[in-house]
């Protein structure tokens, strides 16, 4: 995989949409260009660099372009795919293919698990090495690009990558590519406020919109194996319908241990119960979002199904958001709270949860705050902040 990524105008797509004419112009082979809107894709790379890299490196190779399915043929036979994953019908198409090289333009628009879905049509039977290209303006840290191409860690996993050496990237900015825009063009760069200049200008990924949620967590100092002692286990606990989450954890030698975790998509508490059993945690004590006495994903209250499934749940009050998330940060400074590497998810959310408006992100990554935030309420309801024991009702929004 490579990432051609930086400001605005750097000639990113124009050097990758050439990189693709050459390997096309090799080998009778098909590839495809994806953006996320099938208009975008049309306007940019079939009207506007298409034609000024034909123009400009290849004036003497001639192509058809087919705008009933949109892609443009090539003298040797080859292929070149226009697609956006917002027209269904046509996505379909093309991922009922195999390609040689498939090259996701702006990249940074598209969520990993479509990009996933993708590559896996990266599969066409030739003598080219299979290809990946994304471009992008660098979007914030906790973009899915950044973790990938910078970091070097699996978006989804969080676990560094098996082969890092395959992803290759480089920075690209306007001031590489002078003698080819507007001079005055990087003089509107320069004058962009900060976070814009330093996007479009400079290259640069942003901190996560209003700073990162759970800043003291560290990877190094926090995450190590633990070993579950006689004693009592509590479970942690979001409640959500997607996901729906549970973290195990014990607490002792003045340390909160977290063993284990359970991350369910599309689920239920009987779910959620079920699994948990699986796991040899019945009977275990749960520390639950204090609104599960009252919500009701299935039928019953959250809470009493738990109970009815053997386990005892906890009587909490959430505290403010802020409070909460606070604590754990405190804890994490204190070096007590350790988290084992299994509890993946857990990890991921730590990493990359952020504040945005004064609110903790829930919309950028739908995935994300909830097992963090079931995390946040075992430590305050064993070990609060000292003085604010005045928790809000559970009938407030959190």
């Amino acid at each position: 995989m490579t990432a051609l990524y930086g400001g605005s105008r750097s000639g990113k797509t124009f050097i990758l949409v050439y990189a693709l004419i050459i390997r096309a112009s090799k080998v009778k082979s098909r590839h495809v260009i994806i953006r996320k809107t099938f208009s975008a894709v049309k306007r940019s790379i079939v009207f506007d660099t298409l034609p000024k890299v034909m123009s400009i490196c290849f004036p003497n190779l001639t192509y058809e372009i087919n705008k009933t399915d949109w892609f443009i043929t090539l003298p040797n036979g080859s292929e070149i795919w226009f697609g956006g994953l917002d027209d269904k019908k046509r996505a379909e198409k093309i991922l009922g293919m195999e390609f040689s090289t498939i090259y996701f333009n702006e990249a940074s628009e598209l969520d990993y698990s479509s990009i996933q879905i993708a590559i896996s049509r990266l599969a066409e039977k030739n003598s080219l090495m299979k290809k990946i290209f994304f471009d992008f303006n660098p979007p914030t840290k906790a973009h899915w690009s950044y973790w990938l191409f910078i970091k070097k860690l699996d978006p989804l996993e969080n676990e560094p990558l098996d082969e890092p050496e395959l992803y290759g990237h480089l920075l690209m900015n306007p001031k590489d590519n002078v003698d080819n825009i507007d001079e005055n063009y990087l003089k509107i760069l320069e004058r962009m406020p900060e976070k814009d200049r330093e996007r479009f200008l400079l290259g640069l990924f942003g901190d996560s919109d209003d700073g990162s949620a759970y800043y003291a967590f560290d990877r190094e100092r926090h995450v190590k194996e633990t070993k579950k002692v006689p004693g009592t286990i509590f479970v942690t606990m979001d409640f959500n319908v997607n996901p729906m989450t549970a973290s195990i954890m014990q607490y002792y030698n003045n340390t909160f241990y977290f063993h284990d975790e359970v991350f369910l998509e599309n689920s239920d508490t009987y779910k959620m119960s079920d699994a948990l059993i699986r796991k040899g945690y019945k009977g275990c004590k749960i520390i639950p979002d204090s609104t599960g006495s009252n919500r009701k994903t299935s039928g019953k209250s959250d809470h009493d199904i738990l109970k009815d499934n053997g386990f005892t749940v906890m009587p909490t009050y959430n505290p403010f958001v802020t409070d909460r998330v606070n604590n754990v940060n405190r804890l994490f400074t204190e070096n007590r709270v350790i988290i084992n590497p299994k509890c993946k998810k857990l990890i991921n959310d730590l990493e990359k949860v952020s504040w945005k408006a004064n609110k903790l992100d829930q919309k950028t990554d739908t995935m994300l705050t909830h097992i963090s935030d079931g995390l946040g309420y075992g430590l305050w309801k064993l070990d609060p902040i000292s003085g604010k024991i005045g928790q809000r009702t559970h009938t407030e929004k959190r």
